[in-house]
């Protein structure tokens, strides 16, 4: 408690000597740095959501973020991590969230804020999935953000007398403000590949589809072991990044040749190829309770018989149990268990593997729809 007690105290130095080195003023559309420091929850709260909103707004992001450091606003709100009202904590977490995703400049502010450790201590403390998923989000985009840049991942084995690895994918990363959370490599993505790379029989010579693929980790990684992979999203931004990876990893190895891009929308567009898939992938693709109707029908009406949908999902998502019912309902067996840790070895929290087969009875396109 001591040096939770001194960071604090380090925080409120920095908001005073930042704060006293800018006289500029807002007015209505942002914040002060005093009114985060109330005792009033109700202003507390009303001063975030101004924020929030501000922050999503401005249309000159890296200068709206400076202007924040250079206000104290960032060590107020993590003063806020302690407060004892829950939806003030959930609201500065998404607040310290959105910018983290926003600017990857601001995150150096953040980090010698001590922003990481100070996102991982609730963590332990809170079981909220509010809280919990947006922390988390933060953590990753604090430790790793780099957008407009290129990541390299390598797969498979590791050659310590070439320092190589079996597999090397690079994947061009584009900005939050372009596609949201779709602009980056994850690390649940990157799990679900090593996963798909370590368990070849169950791709080789199969026709894979990929839901929510993003920048492509997942879908790219399976096509070095598949007969054919088809990889989607729903964005123009996202398609054209999706086929920018796809060429750029068919130059970095001749084993991925196979891989196409198609955008999809789960509740706006017709199936690629009805009942065509032996296999569906999709990392975190389970998130949203009014996405998992569209979801369940898109895997109903892609996978052939007895077809499978593997999936991994944190477990603080939200739509969990109704993504369950969902399948259940269109006659799938549902197997959850959690996701061996190896595969995201620096998450915070548990992570579930769904195995989703498709029984043989077919159920009645009408009954599927409604």
């Amino acid at each position: 408690m001591s040096n939770n007690s001194n960071a604090l105290n380090r925080l409120k130095a920095i908001a005073q000597q930042q704060a006293n080195k800018s006289s500029h003023l807002y007015g209505d559309s942002i914040v002060k740095r005093e009114s985060l420091q109330s005792n009033d929850s109700k202003l507390i709260t009303q001063s975030l959501n101004k924020l929030i909103d501000w922050i999503n707004n401005n249309s000159n992001t890296k200068s709206a973020l400076k202007d924040l450091d250079s206000r104290g606003i960032y060590p107020s709100m993590f003063q806020l991590f302690n407060h004892y009202d829950l939806e003030i904590v959930r609201l500065v977490v998404r607040a310290i969230k959105i910018v983290a995703l926003k600017d990857a400049a601001t995150n150096e502010i953040l980090r010698s804020l001590d922003g990481v450790h100070l996102l991982e201590q609730l963590l332990e403390q809170y079981y909220d999935a509010e809280i919990l998923n947006d922390a988390a989000t933060a953590i990753e985009c604090l430790r790793r953000c780099a957008p407009y840049s290129v990541r390299g991942v390598g797969f498979g084995k590791y050659s310590e007398q070439t320092g190589t690895f079996q597999w090397y994918l690079e994947f061009y990363q584009l900005h939050f403000d372009d596609v949201g959370v779709a602009w980056r490599v994850w690390d649940g993505g990157i799990g679900l590949a090593k996963w798909v790379l370590d368990n070849p029989s169950i791709f080789e010579g199969k026709d894979v589809l990929e839901l929510g693929s993003g920048v492509g980790v997942c879908g790219i990684a399976a096509g070095l072991i598949s007969k054919n992979v088809l990889v989607t999203d729903y964005t123009d931004k996202i398609i054209q990044a999706l086929q920018d990876n796809v060429k750029r990893n068919m130059r970095l190895t001749s084993q991925l040749k196979n891989v196409t891009v198609q955008a999809l929308d789960w509740v706006n567009d017709d199936v690629p190829s009805p009942f065509g898939y032996e296999v569906i992938i999709g990392s975190e693709v389970i998130y949203d309770v009014k996405l998992v109707e569209a979801l369940a029908n898109v895997i109903y009406l892609s996978l052939t018989p007895n077809g499978t949908f593997y999936t991994t999902c944190a477990t603080v998502r939200e739509g969990i149990p109704e993504f369950i019912k969902a399948m259940q309902d269109r006659d799938f067996n549902v197997e959850q268990t959690n996701f061996p840790s190896h595969y995201i070895p620096d998450t915070k929290f548990d992570v579930y593997f769904f195995k989703c087969t498709k029984k043989n009875t077919l159920l009645k396109l009408q009954q599927q729809k409604e």
